[in-house]
């Protein structure tokens, strides 16, 4: 129902889109090849934001002709960010089409709420298609599944269109989608010339709905120091370590409740947790199992170098993580990670190789496979080695290489 009451004037749209044309053709009439990318956020902070940056900077690094004109809801440091890179800045209304489960609503709620939602969702189309028409891009790109209103626009002028996903949307943010789920993946096909996934997690579920769409996969940027795994002296508690924000989807209760299994076997393993949230649950829950002594808390930061260097082993407890910047950070910084099975995290982790896995949500396993390192240094050592060793396939000279082509950018 909410599909319909949005979408009520698609064909007018449509109708609009072919008039529209006739002031085209669009993308071909500018002497500089301008390229259009699209963020949902304007601050730095979170994946999305940074492989936005990453993609931005990549298309200046490979076509410093490119006029590359990126688009926020609003002006922060990522756009700051992006600007000092030579890339111009417009602000622009970008209404998502996907929210939280937590405004799940009875069904006659969810539909009233559907009306405005749908209505702010056509503002925001027709705003970024008064944009495309001024601006006269070759092509447009939008960053995440949230948002759809420049991909719309592009369709309406005839306009290639790119869109990145970086997220599953339902298993991994809990998503609700104002047109259900399968109806919007069917749209991220239908309005792209191709769909970028940033794992093959990614990929495979969205192919599981529209096995005709065009994907590739590109692994995202990870530059950060590459270090020398650390040394843990005789005597000294293993540290275990997990950056991400505190919610249960992110596992940091799992990690506790590992900690704890650990403590009830006779090993103790201090665990550091650093991020964003209410940190109140937490904190009770390690006081509830005998471990508030073993587990600290920290806000977030934007430097976690300080961390990483007094830490031994990483962790990915995520119930299903698209990629995991994180993960490979870790692993730069000389940390072998226990993640978990799912996602785009074994993509990453070689198990028995360069780190450990363990199904999510399972406390035991995880517990299991950080009293495997704790017991064996030198099997901590190695995975350490490893993992430092796999991670120069995120390099940011591949991601270049690897964008430029499926843009036809030479």
């Amino acid at each position: 129902m909410a599909y319909t009451l949005a979408m009520a004037p698609a064909d007018t749209l449509r109708r609009a889109g072919n008039r529209l044309r006739e002031f085209g053709p669009f993308g071909k009439t500018e002497p500089i090849p301008r390229i259009l990318v699209v963020s949902n956020y304007g601050n730095l902070g979170g994946g999305a934001a940074a492989v936005f940056r990453d993609m931005a900077l990549a298309l200046r690094e490979k076509r410093p002709d490119l006029d590359v004109v990126a688009v926020y809801p609003w002006k922060g440091s990522l756009a700051a960010e992006c600007a000092r890179h030579g890339i111009r800045t417009k602000i622009a209304w970008i209404p998502p089409w996907a929210f939280l489960e937590r405004w799940r609503r009875p069904r006659a709620e969810a539909l009233i709420g559907a009306i405005p939602r749908g209505a702010l969702l056509l503002v925001g189309i027709l705003q970024a298609v008064f944009l495309l028409i001024r601006l006269r891009p070759a092509m447009v790109v939008s960053n995440t599944m949230l948002i759809p209103s420049h991909a719309v626009a592009a369709k309406l002028l005839g306009i290639p269109h790119y869109w990145m996903v970086h997220e599953f949307g339902r298993d991994d943010h809990h998503l609700r989608f104002l047109f259900g789920y399968r109806r919007t993946i069917l749209l991220i096909g239908q309005l792209s010339e191709a769909v970028i996934c940033n794992s093959q997690a990614v990929e495979k579920a969205l192919l599981a709905v529209d096995p005709k769409m065009r994907s590739h996969v590109i692994y995202p940027v990870v530059d950060t120091p590459l270090c020398t795994p650390q040394e843990r002296r005789p005597g000294e508690l293993m540290r275990a370590i997990l950056i991400g924000r505190l919610a249960k989807s992110k596992g940091q209760h799992i990690a506790v409740e590992a900690i704890a299994i650990a403590r009830q076997a006779g090993v103790d393993i201090e665990l550091a947790l650093i991020g964003a949230g209410d940190q109140k649950p937490i904190r009770e829950l390690a006081q509830r199992l005998g471990v508030e002594d073993l587990v600290s808390l920290h806000g977030p930061t934007s430097d976690v170098g300080l961390y990483w260097s007094t830490a031994h082993v990483g962790l990915m407890c995520s119930e299903c993580e698209a990629f995991g910047l994180v993960t490979v950070e870790a692993m730069r910084a000389g940390l072998p990670v226990c993640g978990t099975n799912t996602g785009g995290t074994p993509e990453i982790i070689d198990s028995g190789v360069n780190g450990l896995l363990s199904p999510a949500g399972d406390a035991n396993a995880l517990a299991a496979n950080l009293m495997a390192l704790e017991s064996d240094e030198d099997l901590r050592r190695k995975f350490a080695s490893r993992a430092a060793d796999t991670t120069e396939r995120f390099r940011r000279e591949h991601y270049g290489d690897e964008l430029a082509p499926i843009l036809g950018l030479g």
